[in-house]
């Protein structure tokens, strides 16, 4: 459900107003909230045809549309239940709601994000993609100052994020030989180390221990406007701003964040809480119907996928 104060209960209730088919879906939330928020906003629900685990945190006297720290506290229960469940086996995917990394943070719980928690949770080392349509691209770094940026990129770091998003790209996507690029740092690429020497001493060696198959590191201007074309089918990217300008750019509304290297799918939207919105009815919920049937579709495929496919 995410941030009870936010938007994503109102999402959350858009995309289910028509039950996807063949699978089972459960809900982890305030369900005294979500009952009251539908009343609220005239929004008919088939409630029946949904599995609710109720965790009524949410106290009285809550207010939509502000950085609270019970909602960061109630935000953070619901991820910690979906965690608990999957551990033990009764879930395939997980799509989470917006929360607000103030609201928790005030709430005195150390945090960076959801995917740094799963991260943490499944002791596994994840890696950020968002998804628009048929573009793609994966993340080095995530949540991470520019300051510290060129001392964080490393030769491993960078090869372990290919190599995840490659194994990606074969198992839930179903891209047997996937074209996958490399994005520079520097402008340009860094013209031969005029602008800065992280494409020699780093990205070319990185791409070389792919032998070929990886292309890079190439100019990000250029690069991105070739993968919306279809030239690849996934770029690694080393920042966030890198990655999410093309893809808001390309299509935020129908854009999915995608987090590899779980033991399970995860989805979210790629927006935040956005408190301006919260309780209006005007809050846009494709992206988080789009990261439902995302969810839906590749935990299918993952089950379908021999896994000698990936170890190629």
């Amino acid at each position: 459900m995410g941030d009870p104060a936010g938007i994503g209960p109102e999402i959350l209730l858009a995309s289910l107003k028509r039950p996807p088919s063949s699978v089972s879906v459960s809900i982890i939330g305030d369900l005294a909230w979500l009952k009251s928020l539908s009343r609220r906003l005239r929004v008919s629900l088939p409630w029946a045809a949904y599995r609710w685990i109720d965790l009524p945190n949410v106290p009285a006297g809550l207010a939509r549309g502000k950085v609270q720290a019970a909602a960061g506290r109630a935000a953070r229960d619901y991820l910690r239940e979906a965690v608990r469940r999957i551990k033990l086996g009764e879930a395939d995917a997980l799509v989470t709601a917006p929360v607000s990394k103030e609201a928790i943070v005030r709430a005195g719980i150390p945090w960076i994000g959801h995917t740094e928690f799963l991260a943490e949770s499944f002791r596994c080392r994840t890696v950020m993609m968002f998804i628009t349509n048929r573009f793609r691209v994966s993340l080095v770094t995530t949540h991470l100052s520019l300051r510290r940026l060129p001392n964080t990129i490393t030769v491993d770091r960078v090869k372990r994020v290919i190599k995840t998003t490659r194994e990606a790209m074969i198992r839930d996507f179903g891209i047997r030989r996937p074209r996958i690029a490399l994005a520079a740092l520097n402008p340009h690429g860094g013209e031969n180390g005029l602008f800065g020497q992280e494409e020699k001493r780093i990205l070319l060696p990185a791409v070389r221990a792919f032998k070929g198959t990886i292309a890079g590191p190439l100019p990000v201007d250029s690069l991105m406007e070739q993968a919306h074309r279809g030239f690849y089918d996934a770029v690694v990217a080393l920042y966030h701003d890198q990655a999410l300008i093309p893809v808001k750019l390309i299509g935020w509304a129908d854009a999915v964040n995608v987090t590899l290297g779980l033991p399970f799918v995860r989805t979210s939207p790629v927006h935040g809480t956005a408190f301006d919105l919260a309780g209006t009815g005007r809050a846009d919920p494709h992206s988080m119907r789009a990261a439902i049937e995302l969810a839906i579709r590749l935990s299918r495929r993952r089950k379908a996928v021999h896994p000698e496919l990936v170890e190629e």
